[in-house]
């Protein structure tokens, strides 16, 4: 295990795309909370790398780096660059939960809970395409096609 915590110490935080945008995300969606920056940022940093890069046990991870000379965070930076390429959040801009998804694009993921909140309080579902779908007030097209016959209804006698 001690070479996938080496790997996970090495890895390059800052030239993935996929978690400097999940790293954006959060900060915006927590503008207002403090303390803990530096575990916060270990933690994400050990989410990412066991759901996108290899599995590492997180507990094992931390025991291994209590133990071994302390390694400095250079890899990650603890405050996103540009903040206007952030394009998700939820319903009420409160909620810091998000997921991001392959290609790099982001998505806050709500429970079924915060949707319902959201439609009964008229508010957008972040990520939800708005269609312009509107009523043709038409009588429907008769259909062209014969019914096909049940198989009870075929005709069985002999030909």
């Amino acid at each position: 295990m001690e070479s996938v915590y080496k790997r996970f110490d090495s890895y390059d935080f800052d030239s993935d795309t996929k978690f400097q945008e999940g790293l954006k995300l959060f900060h915006r969606n927590n503008k207002n909370s403090s303390g803990g920056g530096e575990d916060k940022l270990k933690d994400m940093m050990l989410f990412f790398y066991d759901r996108f890069v290899e599995p590492i046990d997180q507990s094992g991870y931390r025991q291994w780096s209590s133990t071994s000379p302390p390694v400095t965070l250079k890899n990650s930076r603890t405050e996103p660059q540009d903040e206007e390429t952030s394009v998700a959040s939820d319903c009420d801009g409160s909620k810091g939960r998000a997921d991001v998804t392959s290609v790099g694009a982001e998505v806050t993921q709500l429970s079924f809970a915060e949707v319902m909140q959201c439609i009964q309080e008229g508010r957008e579902i972040p990520g939800v395409k708005k269609l312009d779908i509107t009523p043709s007030n038409q009588n429907p097209t008769p259909s062209q096609m014969e019914r096909i016959h049940k198989p009870w209804e075929r005709d069985l006698s002999p030909k």
